[in-house]
């Protein structure tokens, strides 16, 4: 079988992020902060380039509406890089987050890995269940024309 094409998008820039290129998955405070995200799945330059803090000025008070990190205290939540969930491969990223990677471009990818003999049973069957929603979530109206 050969290898099916690969291509992300930047959940923040919208630009293709290049496979030699960490890839980042970003948690609810930075959807919080960036409504118009497509996806969680980030490009270096975004994550590493978009700097805030956690706390209000000279206070030691989150601000208004903050999502902390699950099972933290303001220790270890302070800033946006405390907001990254993992970073690794492009192509681990969207096995990982494959609700992401539907969403950010790869698609032919994800459904030629469940497809997969070698797949771990557990992954391929993650990943069906995420196309499966995304087929349903996307599937047309029969009565409209294309």
């Amino acid at each position: 079988m050969s290898a099916a094409p690969f291509r992300i998008t930047c959940c923040l820039c919208r630009k293709a992020i290049p496979l030699s290129q960490d890839v980042y998955a970003l948690d609810q405070e930075w959807q919080r902060r960036f409504p118009t995200m497509r996806g969680i799945l980030a490009c270096q330059r975004c994550t590493l380039r978009t700097p805030w803090k956690c706390m209000k000025p000279g206070s030691r008070e989150y601000v208004d509406g903050h999502i902390a990190v699950p099972g933290t205290d303001q220790r270890t939540d302070f800033d946006a890089w405390s907001h990254v969930r993992a970073n690794g491969t492009s192509r681990a990223m969207v096995m990982m987050f494959p609700d992401a990677g539907l969403l950010q471009g790869a698609e032919t990818y994800l459904r030629n890995a469940a497809q997969r003999r070698s797949a771990n049973s557990g992954v391929a069957r993650k990943l069906r269940s995420a196309l499966n929603k995304w087929d349903n979530d996307n599937a047309r109206p029969s009565n409209i024309q294309v």
